[in-house]
């Protein structure tokens, strides 16, 4: 339970910390709860010569002069009643006589203290409504730095990170457990704050009222925190546990979505359908165990707050049969106690509960936050400026998890030569050429760029030198303009249209009537697979960086897209250091050197015409196809 109760305070610091660079509207934020508790207090202080004055005639004709001469006598006793106490606390200070004869004159007649009411109000309605607006400014500023330091914290993380994981549970961390977070930095900001405050001001007025009476409230207190400690701990783990099965959820749904046509394709509509009930079902059964928890908690308070009530009314009506304390001493007590102290402590109860689940959520996110990139700039790293050698790979290793995909890689590439990389499938051609711009770390040897590690080298350096069209089309569902930009941010309109001429796709896209405005949909689905592919090839011309890798950057591309683009790349490549895996071997006859990979290790390198002659895989490739 301590463990627990360390790793709560733990997370509740953390999410105030985000409050510190708003610190300024924090502070007002307090200030304004303070002065809101303070005046809500004066309020309910009233209660006492109010019902003093009932008890004791209050109600005759205040225009009447014996009735002046008892209201006189009236407030006389009352003055000598706060006298008696306040000299006991702070004997002969001039404040307090200060403070007498202006308690004297304020609850000398109804209308006095009616006024004092009215005077109170616009002070507690302008702190309760600054208060109000203050936390929620600043709970929605940490919100929102929350959702920002996390994308950027993400976006870092290397390509495998990914890979690793389901892309609906990272959404719906994004998402759902942002949200479950957003509900605890309410709490934090709101109840958290604000209640003990209410608490420390109702103690205060009801040890005034009476002190006897008061350590009733204490009674209460160990009554409520335990089983609110103990509930707590639940709520927490169902939480945690019923988020982990949205999460499912929300990958369930974009998996269905994603693969729309696959399921319409093979009448998958029943098997998708029952998998989502499935996975509904576990997170129902979950979520139910929540809130079983959080009534159980909250009905435990309530039952102790109503016993607690009835308990004071019970002792409260003895102590004044019996004189030990005044009708007004008991109505303010009773009033202080009901609208203060157990309110404060019933929903501070709650607030536990409540808090324990929204921080099963921020939990989730701090995790993600915890996480430190595997791929990170070395200490000493340089800038790459320009390549004037070339690329070696040095006894080459690599492996997803315990599968070894790439076995001691040693290749040496000169600067401006066009390598062709081929074999059969899962020969770990794309994840060779995967390993130079750094989505993934060698598990042994070196990739060296003019002589330098490239784990030497900065990351952003490295990838300006490099040039990517891969066989995964990608497109932002944004304008053809925004998605050629990728390649170089700064580049002009007419740059822009020559890259796309380019790629064969300007003729296309001036053709649409909104031309180079026209959104191409989510993954560019109102686009062909061949337009695709133009537009991601005219991304890396317009990049025209040293270091070009095409991953079967033809392969949608029919017949005379394929000559017209094949053409352009034959342009561009002229004067790059080029990769090139392709399935047709036609493709790339003209390579200065073709590497067959099998089983992730080199087992030839020549010409086209030196691989023919040797009879060996690459040839066996080659009559396939013809064959074929």
């Amino acid at each position: 339970m301590l463990k627990n109760k360390n790793n709560m305070i733990s997370e509740c610091a953390r999410l105030f910390s985000y409050a510190k660079p708003h610190w300024k509207m924090f502070a007002l934020t307090l200030m304004c709860m303070g002065l809101f508790t303070l005046f809500n207090g004066a309020q309910l202080a009233l209660v006492k010569p109010v019902i003093d004055r009932l008890i004791r005639g209050g109600t005759i004709d205040f225009s009447s002069e014996e009735h002046s001469i008892q209201k006189q006598k009236d407030s006389g006793v009352i003055a000598d009643n706060l006298k008696k106490k306040a000299v006991g606390k702070i004997k002969g200070t001039v404040f307090m006589s200060k403070l007498d004869k202006l308690s004297k004159k304020m609850t000398s007649s109804f209308t006095y203290i009616g006024v004092l009411a009215a005077i109170i109000a616009p002070f507690i309605f302008a702190f309760y409504y600054s208060q109000q607006y203050l936390k929620s400014y600043v709970m929605w500023s940490v919100l929102i730095d929350i959702r920002n330091q996390l994308c950027e914290h993400l976006l870092p993380q290397s390509l495998s990170y990914f890979e690793d994981r389901r892309s609906g549970d990272l959404i719906s961390r994004l998402t759902n457990d942002i949200t479950t977070t957003q509900y605890g930095l309410m709490m934090l900001f709101d109840s958290i704050i604000l209640q003990p405050m209410r608490l420390l001001c109702g103690l205060g007025l009801a040890f005034y009222f009476s002190w006897k009476l008061s350590l009733l409230t204490f009674v209460a207190f160990p009554l409520i925190i335990i089983p609110v400690l103990i509930f707590g701990r639940k709520i927490k783990k169902y939480g945690m546990k019923s988020l982990k099965h949205l999460g499912e959820l929300t990958d369930a749904m974009k998996e269905m979505f994603t693969g729309i046509r696959i399921v319409k394709a093979f009448k998958m509509e029943n098997e998708e359908s029952m998998e989502f009930r499935n996975i509904n079902s576990r997170f129902f059964k979950r979520m139910m165990q929540t809130v079983k928890a959080k009534a159980l908690n909250t009905s435990t308070t309530e039952f102790i707050y109503s016993l607690g009530l009835a308990a004071i009314i019970i002792f409260g009506g003895y102590v004044v049969t019996t004189n030990r304390i005044t009708p007004g001493d008991l109505g303010g007590f009773v009033a202080v106690t009901g609208f203060m102290i157990l309110t404060s402590i019933k929903k501070l109860a709650k607030c536990y509960g409540n808090l324990q689940e929204s921080l099963a959520g921020a939990s989730r996110v701090f995790e993600l936050l915890d996480q430190k990139p595997s791929i990170t700039d070395h200490p000493d790293a340089i800038e790459l400026k320009k390549i004037e050698k070339g690329i070696a790979f040095k006894n080459v290793s690599f492996s997803y998890d315990s599968t070894l995909v790439l076995r001691d890689i040693n290749l040496t590439v000169d600067k401006g030569q066009i390598i062709a990389i081929v074999g059969e499938s899962g020969a770990g051609k794309s994840t060779l050429l995967d390993l130079i711009p750094r989505f993934y770390e060698p598990l042994s040897g070196t990739i060296e760029i003019d002589g330098i590690d490239i784990n030497l080298i900065k990351c952003d350096s490295l990838l300006e030198q490099i040039a990517i069209v891969s066989q995964q089309t990608f497109l932002f569902n944004r304008s053809f303009t925004a998605n050629i930009l990728c390649g170089r941010r700064d580049a002009s309109f007419e740059e822009i249209e020559d890259a796309a001429r380019a790629a064969n796709i300007h003729d296309f896209i001036i053709g649409l009537p909104k031309g180079y405005d026209t959104v191409v949909g989510e993954q560019g689905v109102k686009l062909s697979g061949g337009q695709r592919q133009r537009v991601t090839i005219a991304r890396a011309i317009l990049k025209n960086a040293p270091i070009l890798i095409l991953d079967e950057a033809t392969s949608s591309l029919d017949s005379e897209s394929e000559k017209l683009v094949q053409e352009a790349l034959d342009n561009l490549i002229k004067t790059k250091t080029t990769f090139v895996i392709a399935h047709r071997l036609s493709t790339i006859r003209h390579a200065n050197r073709i590497v067959v990979l099998k089983s992730g290790c080199i087992v030839e390198s020549g010409t086209h015409d030196e691989l023919i002659k040797k009879e060996g895989e690459y040839k066996k490739i080659y009559r396939i196809q013809f064959e074929t």
